[in-house]
């Protein structure tokens, strides 16, 4: 009589306690293999199931009769592993999970039926220390991430050192991006207490985020328009209300998150003006940014705090460069401090300038309209309009995977 597979190792949660967000299998025929893969992964996150799988006799597949897929499955393949390659390689795609493919042999053969299998990397043994760990641990990031993922566009527009002009530019970038119809945008203001986005637009909304984070489990997408300041442009505005004061400590991040994947739902963009200081609601917002854009100017004061502000993006938020764009607000091409020493200065190109142009944005700020509507044609307003186009199409660079070993195999790198 056939055995059905064994189950080596199970972790399951208490009674009353969910279940892990995320749950790797580890199966193999060798019960050496593994407790060494799973002592490999012992500094991963504590909120991660980790189970062993046993495969005697049988079926060759490691995911047969499993009534919940596991998030990641890492594959040590033996003796048998062509039949064992063969088993994922026949299942449905829709039952497929993302896999890592454990070998003691290292041939193109073994790496070409992985990738047709779905693989998404391959070890050869012995396995380098932290090698395994490194890739889960990458993985799992990106699995958390995408579970956060929005459905629109994040632009964060914040100062590099109070009074650079972020509130100006963030209002005037969403303006831009909305302006005709081209996109449905919404400008979100988190200076949660003295917030004066909606003055810049001359706006007066009776309710605003206070209230929407209140209410937001019982919100919807219709629900959430009665929190949104409507602009004759198209322009949606989520702000500060003037006569409500809203501590940073009193806003729960996952709230935050939950407004903002409503909001996510029916826009195109959203653009938040985002004070300048490092908390908890900033970093979520941060950590989820398509983009953010710093703005600074031309002095040295600017140029430290700038360095200081991206080294804290860079070090301890795991932002990207190209994540970063720094913008050189009110620029003068006479003043002391170059484009170039700013770059050098901050280690980040390129910089993006805004001209200086004091009439217009005076006009601006004391009529409560944006740029386009003063001074369509002003090198001012052209120099948002790029920013805009640049901003609403960015996006992250493409990694290397499995093919990648694969072709350094076949060429004997």
């Amino acid at each position: 009589m056939m055995k059905q597979n064994l189950l080596y190792e199970v972790k399951k949660p208490p009674v009353g306690k969910v279940a892990s967000e995320f749950s790797i299998l580890i199966a193999s025929r060798s019960p050496e293999a593994l407790t060494q893969l799973k002592t490999a992964l012992t500094l991963l996150p504590a909120d991660i199931d980790i189970n062993c799988r046993l495969i005697s006799n049988g079926h060759s597949d490691p995911l047969y009769g499993l009534e919940r897929l596991p998030d990641l499955l890492i594959f040590r393949i033996g003796d048998s592993w062509q039949a064992e390659l063969e088993a994922l390689c026949s299942r449905p795609p829709d039952t497929r999970v993302p896999t890592l493919v454990v070998s003691s042999r290292s041939d193109s053969q073994a790496m070409r039926l992985s990738m047709k299998a779905g693989a998404r990397d391959f070890f050869a043994e012995p396995l380098q220390d932290g090698e395994l760990q490194r890739v889960v641990d990458q993985l799992y990031r990106e699995a958390m991430d995408q579970q956060g993922a929005l459905n629109a566009h994040l632009t964060v527009v914040m100062n590099a050192k109070g009074g650079s002009g972020a509130s100006l530019i963030a209002t005037n970038l969403a303006h831009q991006m909305a302006a005709g119809g081209r996109r449905k945008v919404v400008l979100i203001d988190l200076d949660l207490q003295f917030g004066a986005l909606s003055h810049y637009l001359d706006l007066n909304p009776q309710r605003g985020i206070k209230q929407a984070l209140e209410n937001v489990e019982d919100l919807d997408s219709v629900a959430l328009e009665g929190y949104l300041a409507n602009h004759v442009s198209g322009l949606k505005v989520l702000s500060s209300e003037s006569d409500r004061l809203l501590l940073n400590e009193e806003v729960s991040s996952d709230q935050l998150m939950q407004l903002f994947k409503l909001l996510a739902n029916d826009n195109q963009q959203l653009v938040v003006d985002l004070p300048r200081q490092i908390d908890l609601t900033t970093t979520t917002v941060l950590e989820r940014a398509d983009q953010v854009v710093l703005v600074l100017q031309q002095g040295i004061t600017h140029l430290r705090d700038a360095a200081r502000l991206i080294e804290v993006m860079r070090r301890d938020l795991d932002i990207p460069d190209h994540r970063i764009l720094v913008v050189l607000n009110r620029y003068d091409k006479s003043a002391p401090i170059s484009i170039a020493e700013v770059s050098k200065a901050l280690k980040h190109q390129p910089i993006l300038t805004i001209p200086n142009d004091f009439k217009h944005v005076c006009e601006s700020l004391n009529n409560g309209m944006p740029l386009l509507q003063i001074a369509r044609r002003a090198p001012i307003t052209r120099a948002l309009h790029t920013l805009s186009e640049q901003v609403a199409g960015a996006g992250p660079a493409p990694r290397p995977g499995l093919l990648g070993k694969l072709l350094g195999l076949v060429k004997g790198d």
